[in-house]
């Protein structure tokens, strides 16, 4: 806290943001919380990923905007997603919307500090990624948009299934393990430590139970492999 670090009243402290603020040394994000600009402002502003990283701590980026840093989608979201232990209602700022969603800390990991325009960024990892995204495929352009991020890691060799296997452990979600279970057996991966759900799932969680159960991952396939992967599987 400011206030606390220069020994200043709560008067005192709103004064000088405000003056900070006019000489463009901060910018007002919501009530109470400021971003440091410092003297490259403009860069700071360029830098969306940067901002959402830095509005809450602990958190780092990921869903589709991990996605779409990593390469894994052509597709450009309109929201910044950021992974939290904590709560907190979405924001907007400066024409970009910031969307926080709240994990269990023990899936808090999985995550690196990239550099991205020269600032520093901490966003998930390209197994993470894949995972946060299957876990909530609504935040990262649903079921199908997620699929094609998994195949196109595999065809360009950025992803090890180990790893992604292993995180996949870590997190102990059944839901997880059988989407993905079921997208690595149609990508003929290997899918060994893999556990998949005790009850019944869907592929896609915003559809109806529907179609095909597939007993092994104990999953209603209603999604068709061929509305998942457009442009084929290989």
């Amino acid at each position: 806290m400011i206030a606390d670090l220069l020994k200043l009243d709560k008067f005192q402290t709103t004064r000088l943001l405000q003056r900070m603020e006019r000489e463009g040394l901060v910018a007002g994000v919501e009530r109470g919380k400021y971003l440091l600009l410092g003297l490259t402002p403009e860069k700071v502003f360029s830098n969306p990923l940067y901002i959402g990283a830095n509005l809450l701590s602990p958190s780092y980026i990921s869903y589709w905007s991990a996605l779409h840093f990593h390469g894994l989608t052509e597709q450009v979201p309109r929201t910044v997603s950021v992974a939290t232990t904590r709560r907190k209602s979405q924001i907007s700022f400066r024409g970009t919307r910031y969307r926080f969603v709240t994990i269990k800390p023990g899936a808090f990991f999985g995550y690196r500090r990239e550099t991205l325009d020269g600032l520093p960024v901490p966003i998930a990892d390209e197994a993470k990624s894949i995972l946060d995204s299957l876990t909530l495929p609504e935040y990262a352009g649903g079921i199908t948009e997620v699929s094609n991020a998994l195949r196109t890691a595999f065809s360009g060799q950025a992803l090890d299934v180990r790893q992604l296997i292993e995180y996949a452990g870590r997190l102990n979600n059944g839901s997880l393990s059988s989407r993905l279970g079921y997208l690595l057996d149609l990508l003929h991966q290997p899918v060994e430590g893999l556990r998949p759900s005790r009850g019944p799932v869907r592929l896609d969680p915003r559809l109806a139970e529907r179609g095909t159960f597939h007993s092994r991952w104990r999953l209603y396939v209603n999604i068709s492999p061929g509305d998942l992967f457009p442009k084929g599987i290989v």
